[in-house]
């Protein structure tokens, strides 16, 4: 009875322990349970990604759509380029006569028709005075205007484009003068001529102050004006006065003298807020410096206005 007790008792025990260790190794068996809801938290997550990436391919659609250019599609709109010009400023601009009609040509004509060109327009002139130029930018009468010293002052009335042609200020003298003015003082007690609403124009009333000043529209009235003794110079940017001496080598001269362009040469004036042609004129300015076309209009224009002033 004894043996049996105790049979009874190990046996038990035995199950017992068997139930233990079979629950000790049930339950790692439920961890992959969770697997399936692992695999799906990355899913959920992606979703949202998935709804915002049409928004990042949408942004540069709507930033060009930002790009507008309404200053240059009412000039396409148009079909013509507007530029105002006085034409007496070799060789920058100036007339010829052509078929028996005048016809506005020059350093400046030229690189306005390759902007006209490039915006695939006509180019039309507009002349006018030059103190009317800025003016008629401002206004929207003209769209561009020629050859204009970009200072501070003008730059509060317009806009300007990149510098398209770096100068200088000198002075054009008689022949044979040229040795009495090498310095500012040489000045004192002369007449000095400018064109009216220059840089020049400035230059002599403000700067030279112990001169006298003769101020007139046309550079041509001031050719005749120092020809005939009535001043005694003219303040002109290089370019325009080494045109009118070699196109009268014998009664005109450029003395050592000059004074430089603080702004560093001429620029395109523009209408203020119209970026998009400004944009548009310094990529065309760029590009023609860059690829020589810039110094083969100017060199054309300068043998084109000695031609044409020593013809006159």
């Amino acid at each position: 009875m004894k043996k049996t007790a105790k049979f009874l008792a190990l046996l038990c025990a035995v199950l017992m322990l068997v139930t233990a260790v079979t629950g000790c190794t049930s339950a790692p068996a439920e961890e992959p349970a969770a697997s399936p809801e692992a695999t799906e938290t990355p899913a959920e997550s992606a979703a949202p990604a998935e709804s915002e990436a049409p928004s990042a391919s949408e942004a540069p659609a709507e930033s060009a759509a930002t790009e507008e250019t309404p200053t240059l599609d009412a000039i396409r709109e148009r079909g013509q380029l507007i530029l105002g010009t006085e034409s007496t400023y070799p060789p920058f601009e100036f007339i010829v006569i052509e078929n028996g009609a005048s016809v506005g040509v020059g350093f400046d004509v030229s690189l306005a028709q390759a902007i006209a060109d490039k915006l695939g327009v006509e180019l039309v002139t507009s002349e006018m005075a030059f103190d009317s130029l800025i003016p008629a930018v401002q206004a929207g009468t003209v769209d561009i205007a020629a050859s204009i010293t970009p200072t501070e002052e003008r730059k509060q009335a317009v806009d300007f484009s990149d510098n398209y042609y770096d100068t200088t200020n000198v002075f054009v003298v008689r022949k044979g003068e040229e040795g009495n003015f090498t310095s500012k003082e040489s000045f004192d007690g002369k007449t000095i001529g400018a064109q009216m609403g220059t840089a020049q124009n400035t230059l002599v009333v403000e700067e030279m102050t112990n001169a006298q000043s003769l101020l007139l529209p046309k550079t041509t009235t001031l050719i005749q004006e120092l020809n005939t003794g009535n001043i005694d110079a003219i303040c002109l940017e290089k370019p325009v006065a080494d045109i009118y001496v070699a196109a009268y080598p014998d009664d005109l001269a450029v003395c050592s003298y000059e004074v430089p362009v603080e702004e560093g040469g001429v620029a395109i004036p523009v209408a203020k807020g119209q970026e998009d042609l400004l944009n548009f004129i310094n990529e065309v300015i760029a590009e023609m410096k860059a690829n020589g076309e810039m110094e083969r209009i100017y060199q054309e224009a300068c043998t084109l206005a000695i031609d044409q002033i020593g013809d006159e």
